[in-house]
């Protein structure tokens, strides 16, 4: 059996073969609408903070916060990207998750990167560049998918990456002096890559606001704490951001298009039309008036829970001790095979099981999640 047949079958199985999209194979989607991939990446320099007693000596998140994963790299050297949607069952991360909340446990527990020639350099950025193999891996799953004839490695992938962020092409005399440099920038970025059904790719860098950031990190001092505050602040007890968050009236359905990101989003658009008018509405606030930090949960035409317009999304539940765990609905419910969600599930974080959406109210708590903003709790305030 092929490999496009492979993660064809792989893919069709996420998706509800009675939606109401009128679309039954891979060339009828591509006929449908004029769409990009989309992958968006977060650059972090604060995942690499040169020490102050070494100015070559960096430290990562350490190792046991599975930023990289060896299984992973097996997968991409096989090109097997079809089992980026399989992730292995993995353990209780209770163990993991209550060291999260001990800051005191990752003091001496980062990875250290000695920084010396072109090539240290090239590492220390790569480290910034976060989940950078599971983003690779779906972005390739979903080219495979959509029969889009563009192939890239993961190594020219972040040679475009890089040039994004310098703003110039390897081999120009400007760019070491650029790269050099980037290494001693603090400005978060967002990285969009879009592929078109042509097999064209454009990337744009977006700064991230930093006040946030700073002020979420003022007392960390190792690059491990930094990670868990600005990607894991929904795991902790002393989590300081909370979204609000609407449940949506009206189903829509499951597709390609809701199973991966791409740049056809009416469904997620008009959803997060009637957030902001909800939202407003419980605030006192005009309905068209600009909302912040806030999310819309939709399901689909069978009631279980999908997703956020721009969010994987996770309930709290208990077990049998009263413990909380954190659970997200299963790809079959049509929600986006997030990379965050992805690395979350392979962490013991988070686990999958279908979700009721009537089962949720208001002032239930949830758990938000995508690759840029990282995890983030979220309170229900209305439904509509």
């Amino acid at each position: 059996m092929g490999k496009e047949k492979l993660v064809s079958e792989s893919v069709s199985s996420m998706i509800d073969p009675e939606c109401d999209l009128k679309i039954q194979n891979v060339e009828d989607i591509t006929a449908v609408s004029d769409f990009e991939i989309l992958a968006t990446f977060r650059y972090d320099p604060g995942f690499t903070r040169s020490l102050s007693s070494n100015k070559n000596r960096f430290e990562c998140p350490a190792v046991k916060l599975g930023l990289r994963d060896e299984e992973i790299k097996q997968q991409i050297i096989k090109e097997n990207y079809s089992c980026y949607l399989r992730v292995n069952e993995a353990s209780s991360g209770a163990g993991l998750l209550k060291d999260i909340q001990s800051p005191s446990v990752w003091k001496q527990c980062c990875k250290i990167i000695e920084c010396h020639c072109k090539s240290d350099i090239l590492q220390v950025i790569y480290e910034r560049f976060f989940l950078l193999e599971e983003q690779y891996q779906r972005l390739r799953l979903a080219l495979s998918f959509f029969k889009i004839d563009f192939n890239i490695s993961l190594y020219d992938l972040f040679k475009l990456l890089i040039e994004t962020l310098v703003d110039c092409k390897e081999g120009t005399v400007e760019y070491i002096e650029k790269v050099q440099s980037l290494v001693s920038e603090k400005q978060c970025y967002k990285v969009r890559v879009l592929v078109s059904k042509a097999g064209s790719i454009r990337m744009e860098a977006v700064p991230l606001p930093m006040t946030p950031i700073f002020e979420l990190t003022k007392n960390c001092d190792n690059a491990s704490d930094y990670y868990i505050e600005t990607m894991l602040n929904g795991f902790l007890n002393r989590g300081s951001v909370n979204w609000d968050v609407t449940i949506a009236s009206e189903p829509i359905n499951r597709s390609a298009f809701t199973s991966f990101k791409t740049t056809s989003r009416d469904h997620y658009t008009n959803a997060r039309t009637h957030m902001q008018i909800a939202i407003n509405k419980v605030k006192g606030m005009e309905p068209g008036s600009p909302v912040s930090q806030c999310e819309i949960l939709l399901s689909n035409k069978s009631g279980q829970l999908m997703e956020g317009s721009i969010t994987n999304v996770a309930i709290i539940r208990r077990d049998s001790n009263g413990n909380k765990k954190y659970v997200t609905p299963k790809l079959t419910s049509g929600c986006l095979c997030g990379t965050m969600r992805h690395y979350l599930l392979r962490l013991g974080l988070i686990e999958e099981d279908d979700i009721e959406i009537e089962k949720l109210t208001v002032g239930d708590e949830v758990l938000l999640f995508n690759g840029v903003m990282g995890c983030i709790r979220g309170t229900i305030k209305i439904k509509i």
